[in-house]
């Protein structure tokens, strides 16, 4: 697929996929979009999101774009009509290494970050008393592969506060780490409150100590910029469906090179290793590819594949910086905003994600509390829903905040009306 072929998708879809949102906003049935232009206002008609909802949880799931639901259901026509199994053969994994900063073979495909992360895991060579080294701010996807194989191998499972700057998130982690300390797993991005964490310093201390580097990269794939060799980390598992806006149930591991022989393969299958025979006296099976891909194995779903490449395509075209610049503008404009309110009668709002600006993504993350206990973050995200504004309250660990996502599909306007909802919700509700 060419980036000619891929823009050209923007007149064609008008005609095959029609919304109300589409219909009050008409355009030319020839019309190309140009995503270089990054017009904001022309980009959201892209996604089919019904027009009377305001979706603000994209740190949840992304609103996959009218050119990526193309590109997969011609791929699933594709395989039927010409009754021919998927091929897969490494474009997904060498567009996916040039935006990433990694070499194509230190990436395997997966179903989601839980699977890369069970990977990383269960591949480690740990013993009884080993610790492991996580913030208390973590998904159970992330978090639940360690808590799990530290019940059954008596691994210990410690854990450090994010600071209000990534210099005290640094200190934070300095003051956590012991001799026993032998793998660091953390978010780049927590989902809790979407604060940026200073992932270079943290596995450079890392590498310092001989400390394995895990990182859970569920969120910074097509929100932020960043390169995992500059990164240094050892391990990283990340996802299409988010902010990268690709088909739901597709993700990613990195591994890096040299650790390839060292980490422990728990599953293999066709396409994790190259042969075996089982008329052989004994059965022969090889020893697996030297390729990352070696954790991936079986049947595939090639059409989400594609999806996953259009989506990189889609993001690319657009350009990494515009919307990394696009995003963390809306989420600065909403954290502003909320910060401006000012309740009344026993009621606090606490803005939980950091002010500082490399600490910032597009997820902003803030606890309502009252005296009197009627007004709360869940309340408001349930009171916000029945608006057909989409929150995502998190209650896990403690931490029960609201948490407000922003991507490039979303306007001004949509944050004017979520600050105007919290008001409501706040001296009216």
């Amino acid at each position: 697929m060419n980036r000619k072929k891929f823009l050209a998708f923007g007149g064609s879809l008008f005609a095959a996929y029609h919304t109300d949102k589409l219909k009050a906003n008409p355009l030319p049935h020839s019309s190309i979009i140009d995503l270089s232009t990054a017009d904001w206002d022309l980009l959201s008609l892209q996604f089919p999101v019904k027009s009377e909802l305001t979706f603000l949880n994209n740190g949840t799931m992304g609103i996959t774009p009218y050119p990526i639901i193309k590109a997969l259901n011609d791929s699933y026509l594709s395989v039927a009509e010409n009754a021919a199994y998927p091929h897969h053969d490494n474009v997904l994994e060498k567009k996916l290494a040039s935006v990433v900063g990694a070499d194509y073979n230190e990436l395997c495909m997966t179903k989601n970050v839980s699977e890369g992360i069970n990977h990383i895991c269960w591949g480690l060579k740990l013993k009884k008393g080993d610790e492991i080294l996580m913030t208390t701010h973590e998904h159970l996807g992330g978090c639940a592969p360690w808590l799990h194989r530290a019940k059954l191998d008596g691994l210990i499972i410690k854990t450090f506060p994010l600071g209000k700057t990534a210099e005290e998130t640094i200190e934070n982690f300095k003051k956590a780490v012991t001799k026993k300390t032998k793998v660091m797993a953390v978010p780049h991005i927590p989902c809790t409150i979407g604060q940026v964490l200073p992932v270079k310093e943290l596995c450079e201390l890392c590498r310092e100590r001989g400390i394995i580097s895990s990182i859970d990269g569920a969120h910074p794939l097509g929100m932020i910029q960043f390169n995992l060799h500059d990164i240094g980390c050892d391990y990283y598992a990340g996802c299409f469906h988010k902010w990268l806006l690709g088909p739901i149930g597709n993700g990613w591991v990195y591994i890096r090179k040299d650790l390839l022989s060292t980490t422990k393969i728990t599953h293999v299958a066709a396409y994790s290793l190259n042969e075996f025979n089982m008329s052989a006296q004994p059965p022969m099976l090889s020893d697996p590819i030297n390729e990352a891909s070696r954790y991936s194995y079986g049947t595939f779903n090639g059409p989400a594949l594609v999806g996953c490449e259009a989506a990189l395509i889609f993001y690319t075209s657009i350009g990494p910086q515009k919307i990394e610049n696009r995003v963390k503008e809306l989420s600065r404009l909403l954290q502003d905003k909320v910060k401006d309110i000012q309740p009344t009668n026993g009621v606090k709002i606490e803005m939980l994600t950091p002010e500082e600006d490399r600490s910032r993504g597009a997820q902003v993350g803030f606890k309502i509390s009252s005296s009197k206990k009627d007004k709360t973050s869940g309340g408001f995200v349930n009171y916000a829903r029945s608006k057909k504004i989409i929150l995502r309250h998190v209650p896990e660990n403690g931490i029960d905040c609201v948490r407000v996502s922003t991507h490039y599909y979303n306007s001004v306007e949509d944050i004017d009306l979520c600050v105007k909802t919290l008001r409501e919700y706040l001296y009216e509700s």
